[in-house]
């Protein structure tokens, strides 16, 4: 017998706050912050379940103009506020600079990473000529001497599309990454300091920002703690020693270069030096010649792994010959990457399984000319012949013309011991088309 008062239930209207933690913590997470923020004020149980959100997930806290649009300043300033104890990155993209200028007089002792990204493309040449405009809506040198004061333990700063000459960067002292990006009034003498001041890791200007020059990298000795370089070829002037300066650098790792029109250049200077062994090699961008191209790798013998992307459209296949020739040098060869290329054949690829002992992977992502399913049979045929083989190969094939039924193929399942197929994973490159990378023995 149903009673009076579960009649009253039956018809009372359902409630949100009916539903238990679990339901309403699945709710709020596909909230945004800022939307998080606002609704932990309406309840104690929504306070409750937002502030367990935040202590085991939150981290990162990425802001955009959109999320800030029904936020008065002194709203701002209370969400940012109760960020402060979880929040370790904070990213601003396209925000009005106003919004960090009201954090002037607080301290985010948790926070080490800091990216701005600015409004340049929003104004024209008349209004970035207009001084009070300028300071307005773009990040300036008073905004990085802020920093020092607001995050006192920033290790790592992001700056794009920003109107800094560097003036303050060399006050954030414990800044180990430094990434500027589109800041084309960057004043030269402000880097000899910068150098000299801070113990970087990594240095990144390899977007927009030619007012560095190859004199002001001569002082990148000062700074012998770099492990990552990211510069562009206008920053090197190739009849200078500046090359060799770099590449004397007793932790560097790793060292990025933009080109447009010097790639061969950039790939001659570096792959002949005797200063470091390079172990990795990553190119992104479309190459004119493929003869000259793999002419420079073979300088690199101690290769261990080699990526090549093609971003837009080469002038002619890689042909055979050339993969052939590269898989008899580099012995030691672990990885071959070669992305959204045409190739002659298979043959130029089936000839790094024969010749480099050490190869586990081989990505042909987004290959389609000169690639077939037989590529799979000849080299499981190749591979029942090394008695030598002990470890496992691996073939990424996602974008190609093979069918991801092969994977079913009895000839697949049960005829082979180590090649291990892969139609998911590819290679994410952050980097625009035409950067070469190298990486080197440490």
């Amino acid at each position: 017998m149903v009673t009076s008062k579960e009649i009253s239930q039956m018809q009372r209207p359902a409630y949100i706050l009916d539903l238990n933690d679990d339901c309403l913590e699945m709710i709020l997470r596909r909230l945004d912050i800022i939307q998080q923020y606002q609704i932990s004020k309406l309840h104690t149980r929504f306070k409750q379940i937002v502030k367990s959100l935040w202590r085991c997930k939150l981290d990162h806290v990425s802001l955009h103009s959109e999320m800030l649009e029904n936020l008065d300043d002194s709203m701002f300033v209370a969400f940012m506020m109760e960020m402060a104890p979880h929040m370790k990155r904070l990213t601003m993209r396209l925000c009005d600079i106003r919004y960090l200028r009201l954090l002037s007089d607080l301290e985010f002792v948790q926070t080490e990473s800091f990216c701005w990204i600015g409004l340049t493309e929003g104004l024209d040449s008349e209004e970035l000529e207009d001084v009070e405009v300028v300071r307005e809506n773009h990040f300036l040198d008073e905004d990085v001497n802020m920093l020092v004061r607001i995050f006192p333990k920033l290790t790592s700063l992001k700056l794009k599309s920003c109107q800094i000459t560097g003036k303050y960067l060399a006050h954030l002292l414990p800044l180990k990454h430094l990434s500027l990006d589109t800041c084309q009034c960057l004043e030269s003498q402000n880097f000899q300091e910068v150098f000299q001041e801070l113990k970087l890791r990594k240095l990144d200007i390899m977007q927009d920002c030619d007012e560095i020059n190859c004199c002001d990298l001569i002082e990148l000795k000062k700074c012998p703690t770099l492990e990552h370089i990211k510069i562009a070829d206008y920053h090197l002037c190739f009849d200078t020693d500046i090359v060799n300066d770099i590449l004397r650098m007793p932790r560097l790792k790793k060292l990025s270069i933009y080109s447009k029109n010097f790639v061969f250049d950039v790939l001659e200077r570096i792959s002949r030096t005797n200063l470091k062994q390079i172990e990795a090699f990553k190119f992104n961008g479309v190459l004119p010649d493929f003869e000259r191209f793999f002419r420079e790798l073979n300088h690199m013998n101690h290769l261990k792994k080699l990526f090549y992307a093609c971003r837009g459209f080469d002038t002619e296949a890689i042909h055979d010959h050339m993969l052939r020739d590269i898989s008899r040098q580099f012995t030691e060869l672990e990885e071959i990457h070669l992305c959204s290329c045409d190739l002659e054949s298979e043959r130029g690829v089936l000839s790094f399984v024969q010749n480099c002992r050490e190869l586990r992977l081989i990505n042909l992502s987004g290959c389609h000319r000169g690639i077939t399913e037989s590529v799979v049979w000849r080299c499981i045929e190749m591979m029942k012949k090394q008695k030598w083989r002990t470890r496992e190969l691996e073939i990424w094939l996602k974008d190609t013309e093979i069918d991801k039924g092969i994977l079913q193929d009895p000839r697949y399942m049960y005829s082979n011991q180590y090649l291990k197929l892969d139609f998911k994973q590819s290679l994410q490159d952050s980097n625009p088309p035409g950067v070469l990378k190298f990486t080197f023995t440490t």
